[in-house]
């Protein structure tokens, strides 16, 4: 009768190793496919931020919402994301202290987060000095095209209404950011604000146009520059 021989110490190594680089091979695909989920629900974010735009121009005779206040203050309901007429149409509610007063957007606001930002409660101050970035009390993952801005920026003192742009799906409405102490909802073609875009998505960036449909664009395909603002992309010239 014979006996039952057990594996050898050379033989379990053996499969140990195989298993490893099993693991090895697999991670990368499985990162790939994590980040390629995380970059579907930004999409879906965008594309709801999107439409809830259009709902929000639908209601008040075609004017746009502004991307940021006149004196880029901090708290303020011209800024998109402070902005309760646009944000109910993705279920958020702005938060308030005891005497009433806003104080903006809830700790935790999902519906204007993207899975791919680990740092969306970071603001930078001033990128190109080195400056080290700084916390704020809310997340925030996106940025309204600058040129619907009230913020004095070139071009960007006045509302926007649907009716100025020829082609909406042209028209940047809003994408992937993070943000400095001067514009943190705010993208644009020039100066800090434009280092604000982040291309989080395999170096691609999520945009939704005003036609509500989301791209993932490379950073070669993004017009920036002040020359570039009159594009249909940035739409910063008024008819």
């Amino acid at each position: 009768m014979f006996q039952q021989k057990g594996f050898t110490l050379v033989e379990l190594l053996v499969v140990v190793a195989i298993i490893a680089l099993l693991v090895s091979i697999m991670l990368p695909s499985l990162g790939m496919a994590k980040e390629a989920a995380r970059q579907v629900v930004c999409s879906t974010t965008l594309r709801n931020l999107g439409l809830a735009t259009n709902l929000y121009a639908g209601e008040n005779d075609d004017w746009l919402p502004s991307a940021e206040p006149p004196n880029r203050e901090p708290v303020s309901r011209q800024h998109w994301f402070m902005n309760e007429g646009l944000l109910q149409y993705v279920g958020v509610s702005l938060s308030y202290d005891d005497q009433g007063h806003l104080i903006g957007l809830p700790e935790k606001a999902s519906a204007i987060m993207c899975p791919s930002h680990d740092k969306s409660k970071l603001m930078r101050t001033r990128p190109r000095q080195g400056e080290p970035s700084v916390s704020r009390d809310y997340a925030l993952s996106y940025g309204m095209n600058g040129t619907w801005g009230l913020g004095g920026r070139p071009d960007h003192t006045e509302y926007r209404r649907m009716p100025e742009f020829e082609s909406p799906s042209e028209v940047l409405a809003l994408a992937d950011c993070w943000g400095t102490s001067l514009g943190p909802g705010v993208v644009l073609y020039h100066a800090c604000v434009a280092e604000n875009l982040d291309y989080r998505h395999r170096d691609k960036l999520n945009i939704v146009f005003l036609d509500s449909h989301v791209t993932a664009s490379a950073k070669e395909n993004v017009p920036m520059g002040f020359w570039n603002r009159d594009k249909p992309f940035w739409s910063a010239k008024k008819p």
